[in-house]
């Protein structure tokens, strides 16, 4: 019996970890492939750090001083502090670390 329980354990935990490890290809190409065609060009997968430069970008002079690097990483903190309650409001603290 305990053989088969060995056994079984062995067999299915591969299974597990498939089923829990996420496609990173596909993950992939859901975020930067924008017109569904199967390939990434440039310009799909530059477009979301073009996004980023611009949500930074507060005075629109095409430059990142600072206090724009600092007020977006504060922005990013806000944001881990809000997930972290939110999680812990759910139950549990699951994967992320605490400050």
């Amino acid at each position: 019996m305990k053989k088969i329980v060995i056994a079984l354990a062995l067999c299915s935990a591969p299974a597990l970890a498939q089923q829990q490890m996420p496609n990173l290809e596909e993950m992939f190409f859901k975020q930067f492939d924008s017109n569904q065609d199967g390939q990434v060009s440039r310009a799909e997968f530059l477009a979301p750090t073009e996004a980023q430069f611009d949500h930074m970008d507060r005075d629109r002079n095409g430059a990142l001083d600072q206090a724009e690097v600092k007020a977006f990483n504060a922005e990013m903190e806000q944001r881990m502090q809000e997930m972290r309650q939110r999680m812990q409001q759910q139950g549990g603290q699951q994967g992320m670390p605490r400050r």
